[in-house]
């Protein structure tokens, strides 16, 4: 978050309370009501036993898997990619509030982000102009034309022509008074010699790529002609202040209403795949940016669906990187089927070629990814050498001692033994030998994961102390009841905390974040991740039936148990022999001090 962008403190207090923030996460997730809080899978990490909670009664939300945690504005930020700015903007729209004005320090960095989104629009609408309207453009209309689509794809998709030009983009983007340190930003442009630039992308058919928002925010180009005078068959943007390739889905601005609606969605290699199989009525298709899929991708598909069928070709799909990022697809708790292309063929060229109804037919004949494993550990291996098809029966062993599921490992096998024409009960022993060899070596980590799992996921409070709960609610109402913060810090200081509560109270009682109101924005800049997590940690546990008198009596109670302990010490002090009189008597004047304090709160 840039440490510029702010707004007063009175207005970002309206906006959380007109936003609900129980509405707002369940646009992107399933959460079920539990007690006073509100309990789902977590967004940010793969989980599949609920640890993500919400909190209504202060706004707040905090995963006690990952740590994630904050208030609607963050969560905002975190789940849509977006600046401090943009996410209020989108909570204000949301709740249809006007915006301030900002400061003009505010307006520069909203503003660079703001040109930059303008600066694709306007490049992605004059590639589309040189590719339909000019002459430039007539040998690339005809490539995409001999590729089958029309008039209606282009237009749906957005696609144009970069002419075979140095300059052409960067003098039509200067004459609209953008300035070129602007345009290499937004990645258009590279540098030459003596300070000179040119235009990234040439003689290549463009295809914007769009945020699931449905704003350009970078740019694929295929060459046109020869690899060895323009470069790479396919050009990309590079990272950007709005683009960043591993966040991203190639046409999930189309796609994610079908997505969502048929819950699951077709992942393809490349534009033209994706294109094509919009055109012919798979509307839930979209590409990866590349094969090996991200935990951010995996993610981002996680909040529309819980299927996804892989349409790659087949060298691609049998690749290690492919298969590491399925395998996060998977992780991410997405069911993983993948299509089964022959050799040599694409999605693109079999829809062209055969047609909807045949593409169909694969998908109803997907296999799930421990299948699609044993295919490609069996393929093009010549099982009948004894040194190759033990180590076929080996990878085979290693990959299904890794289900835990009984039934569905018994499933698997009954298919590996099939396909390798090995007895069923020899390959069921070795697995069930590694499945337990597994279990021995992982056994003290699992049972550590697990152990915190408990703490965190099934009971909330389970691991803490009387005390450290009196601490939290203390600290918990302290940030989030400005009326109390005075009468608090006048009968508790941070000594009278422990441990992790300390290091927070340290930071709320020194003073310099002790207003009218606490924000999460201001108080990022102080903390560190692990306290940051800490404070919406103890905010999603606050108690708020607890009313003004009892918060008020555990402050005392928890300064008294401070000043109890402090006098047992003292005691211990004036038993010990050979005390000279001066320090004696600066023992009693504190015994005596500590005294008159809980008398007087008495």
């Amino acid at each position: 978050m840039d440490k510029l962008t702010r707004y007063s403190d009175e207005f970002i207090d309206e906006l959380k309370e007109n936003v609900d923030i129980v509405d707002l996460i369940s646009d992107y997730l399933e959460l079920k009501k539990t007690g006073n809080r509100y309990k789902g899978l977590c967004p940010f990490h793969s989980e599949k036993t609920p640890s993500f909670f919400v909190n209504p009664d202060n706004n707040f939300y905090h995963c006690f898997g990952c740590g994630a945690g904050g208030d609607s504005i963050n969560f905002v930020m975190e789940i849509e990619n977006l600046t401090f700015i943009e996410s209020v903007k989108m909570l204000a729209e949301r709740s249809g509030m006007e915006l301030p004005d900002m400061s003009n320090q505010q307006r520069q960095v909203y503003k660079e982000r703001e040109n930059i989104f303008s600066l694709n629009k306007l490049a992605a609408r004059f590639y589309n102009y040189l590719l339909t309207d000019t002459n430039m453009g007539k040998e690339a209309l005809e490539y995409l034309n001999k590729r089958g689509f029309n008039e209606e794809d282009i237009k749906r998709f957005h696609l144009g022509y970069a002419a075979d030009e140095w300059q052409l983009l960067l003098n039509f983007l200067k004459k609209k008074d953008f300035s070129i340190h602007l345009i290499k930003k937004a990645g258009l442009i590279s540098e030459g010699n003596n300070n000179s630039h040119y235009d990234k992308f040439r003689n290549r058919v463009m295809f914007p790529i769009f945020n699931n928002r449905g704003e350009v925010i970078a740019f694929g180009g295929r060459i046109l002609d020869s690899e060895d005078n323009y470069g790479p068959k396919y050009l990309n943007s590079p990272e950007t202040q709005i683009f960043s390739k591993k966040k991203n889905l190639y046409g999930l601005h189309l796609a994610k209403d079908r997505i969502r609606k048929e819950n699951s969605c077709i992942i393809m290699e490349g534009y033209t795949d994706v294109i094509q199989a919009h055109k012919n009525g798979f509307k839930n298709s979209i590409a990866s940016l590349g094969t090996a899929f991200t935990e951010e991708q995996a993610k981002l598909i996680k909040r529309y669906a819980e299927n996804a069928y892989i349409a790659y070709d087949a060298d691609t799909a049998g690749n290690k990187a492919t298969l590491r990022g399925l395998d996060i697809l998977n992780n991410t708790g997405i069911n993983v089927k993948v299509i089964e292309l022959e050799e040599g063929s694409d999605p693109d060229q079999l829809l062209k070629n055969e047609g909807s109804d045949v593409f169909n037919e694969l998908i109803e004949n997907a296999v799930n990814l421990i299948d699609f494993k044993i295919n490609m550990i069996v393929k093009d291996k010549n099982l009948s050498e004894p040194g190759i098809r033990k180590k076929v029966l080996r990878s085979i062993v290693e990959l299904l001692s890794g289900v835990e599921d009984n039934l569905e490992r018994e499933i698997y096998l009954e298919r590996a033994a099939a396909k390798t024409n090995f007895k069923a009960d020899i390959l069921a022993e070795e697995v069930e030998k590694e499945f337990k060899e597994n279990k021995r070596r992982n056994y003290k980590s699992n049972r550590e994961k697990q152990n915190k799992k408990k703490e965190k996921t099934f009971d909330l409070y389970s691991q803490l102390s009387y005390y450290q709960k009196v601490e939290e609610e203390i600290l918990a109402h302290f940030i989030s009841n400005p009326s109390l913060r005075e009468e608090l810090a006048g009968r508790i200081s941070k000594n009278d905390f422990n441990g992790r509560t300390a290091q927070l109270a340290e930071r709320l009682f020194k003073g310099s974040v002790i207003s009218n109101s606490i924000h999460l924005d201001k108080i990022k800049e102080e903390l560190e991740e692990e306290l940051l997590s800490y404070w919406s940690e103890i905010l999603v546990k606050q108690d708020n039936s607890l009313d003004r008198n009892r918060i008020l009596d555990l402050a005392d109670y928890l300064s008294s148990k401070r000043i109890s302990k402090n006098k047992e010490k003292l005691c211990r002090l004036i038993s010990k022999k050979e005390l000279s009189l001066d320090k004696l008597n600066r023992i009693l004047l504190t015994f005596y001090s500590l005294n008159y304090n809980i008398e007087r709160r008495d």
